[in-house]
């Protein structure tokens, strides 16, 4: 089998960069500057080489060396807003990033570039910010498509939907698609699957530290049922308010993924932690640890993340998850061995049992 090579920009905690790893593509470099990633990255894959400075410092002159030579450019670009002039998008501050990822494709022409954002991006503006971003890309020689993906229908336990950008160069004999579903709403992989076996086990793997609760706030989580959240005729009213001296006057309210709990027998909702917490465990009367919440974005075990607790978080959080990651990566190697063709409105298939 070929081996293929890839660059991977925005690395964060590298679910791209093990996602492609793991379907046996070749990293090149990859690009981060926030510390606790970088510690990160070097902590999981030394030998994978690491440009640890802002991307818009790289010239084009540091990167012209690997034209043509690339067979794959992957990376998520923060979403920090966008603004357009008709279908072009505008070279300002908010969007300056993903200007980035395409000055990197334009110069050094991977066969293949794979990018992800956040799903409001579609209907941002009207449509018009895809519309102009596929405009971008093809005004730099590449055939571009755009879809919503859901990480449950690639065997990740976790209802995330993410847009993702395929190209292929224009000179490319293959046709940028998706990947069919291997999962559906009857065969989804569940929470309890990937951290039932944690229970009992905290504070023994890497990660896998519980948040010390005051007994306030535990006693507020024991409240909440498996799959639920706050109660609609609310909480007792001695676990009601806030514990925090700040808070003591405030009513706790049903916000973010703090107050609620997952199921065991459903997948999670999405991985982004909220106040430096994930969501409740299912059956403990605790937020979840680092490490379940890296489960469910499916990083095996020995993927060790840096920082504080709240960097750990927000490095899991905003990973594309490993699976979802290494079936894309599959996919795109099927493109560049000219055997794909476009799937992206076929039908799901049968649960694969071997993920």
């Amino acid at each position: 089998m070929q081996e293929y090579s890839f660059i991977d920009l925005f690395s964060g905690a590298g679910g791209l960069l093990r996602g492609f790893m793991d379907a046996g593509f070749k990293p090149v470099f990859s690009v981060e500057l926030w510390q606790p990633a970088i510690e990160t990255h070097n902590k999981n894959y030394p030998n994978v080489q690491l440009i640890n400075k802002d991307i818009r410092t790289i010239s084009d002159d540091e990167i012209k060396p690997y034209k043509g030579k690339i067979d794959v450019i992957v990376g998520g670009p923060p979403c920090q807003g966008f603004s357009t002039i008709g279908k072009r998008l505008v070279k300002d501050p908010r969007n300056e990033l993903v200007f980035e990822f395409i000055r990197f494709v334009n110069v050094i022409k991977p066969k293949v570039f794979l990018m992800e954002n956040v799903r409001g991006l579609l209907s941002s503006d009207g449509g018009k910010i895809k519309t102009a971003i596929i405009n971008e890309f093809e005004s730099v020689g590449y055939k571009v498509i755009s879809k919503v993906l859901c990480a449950a229908d690639y065997g990740v336990p976790q209802l995330r939907n993410r847009v993702f950008f395929i190209g292929v160069r224009n000179d490319f004999k293959g046709e940028p698609s998706f990947p069919l579903a291997t999962y559906d709403k009857e065969s989804y992989r569940t929470v309890g699957e990937v951290i039932n076996d944690l229970v009992g086990k905290e504070n023994q793997f890497p990660n896998h530290i519980p948040m010390k609760h005051n007994a306030t706030v535990t006693a507020r989580i024991s409240c909440i049922k498996e799959g639920e959240g706050i109660p609609k005729e609310g909480l007792p009213e001695d676990v009601a308010f806030g514990s925090r001296s700040d808070y003591k006057n405030n009513q706790i309210k049903n916000f973010s993924h703090v107050y609620k709990r997952l199921s065991r027998y459903k997948p999670s909702t999405t991985m982004v932690p909220g106040h430096n917490a994930f969501p409740l465990h299912p059956t403990q009367n605790r937020s979840l640890t680092v490490r379940e919440a890296a489960r469910i974005q499916t990083f095996p075990d020995d993927v060790i993340f840096c920082g504080n607790r709240q960097e750990q978080c927000i490095q899991v959080g905003n990973a594309v998850p490993v699976q979802l990651a290494s079936c894309l990566a599959k996919h795109i190697s099927e493109i560049l061995n000219g055997a794909s063709c476009n799937q992206t409105n076929q039908g799901v298939a049968k649960k694969n049992t071997s993920v």
